[in-house]
């Protein structure tokens, strides 16, 4: 995980499955719990991604709402932007291409930030 003033990045790499998965969500909601609520997620690295990565995704999502935050996705592509868009999940999720995208948009306040 990188910090950044405003939110935090986690970066994945390899698969997303059913082996993965739950570590990951494990390590979000503790991300969550110590008051990282913004997350931009780069799924760049990501190779592979099952039914129970997305689960773990959307979970994820509706937990950093409620917290009063948020959860964007980067670089999506491959098996997840495949699963996305059967699935019709894409557009629950924001999707930037880049980080950098991602920062920008925070920084010039189209995204909010909790206070």
């Amino acid at each position: 995980m990188d910090a950044h003033p405003h939110f935090s990045v986690v970066t994945l790499i390899g698969d997303l499955d059913k082996s993965s998965a739950p570590l990951l969500e494990e390590r979000l909601a503790d991300f969550m719990r110590r008051g990282h609520i913004c997350l931009v997620i780069d799924t760049t690295g990501l190779g592979f991604c099952d039914s129970t990565g997305i689960w773990v995704l959307l979970t994820s999502l509706r937990r950093a709402y409620e917290r009063k935050g948020w959860l964007r996705l980067v670089g999506v592509h491959g098996f997840l932007g495949r699963l996305l868009d059967l699935t019709r999940l894409r557009e629950a999720f924001p999707i930037d291409s880049t980080v950098e995208e991602s920062m920008r948009a925070v920084s010039e306040g189209h995204i909010p930030v909790p206070r």
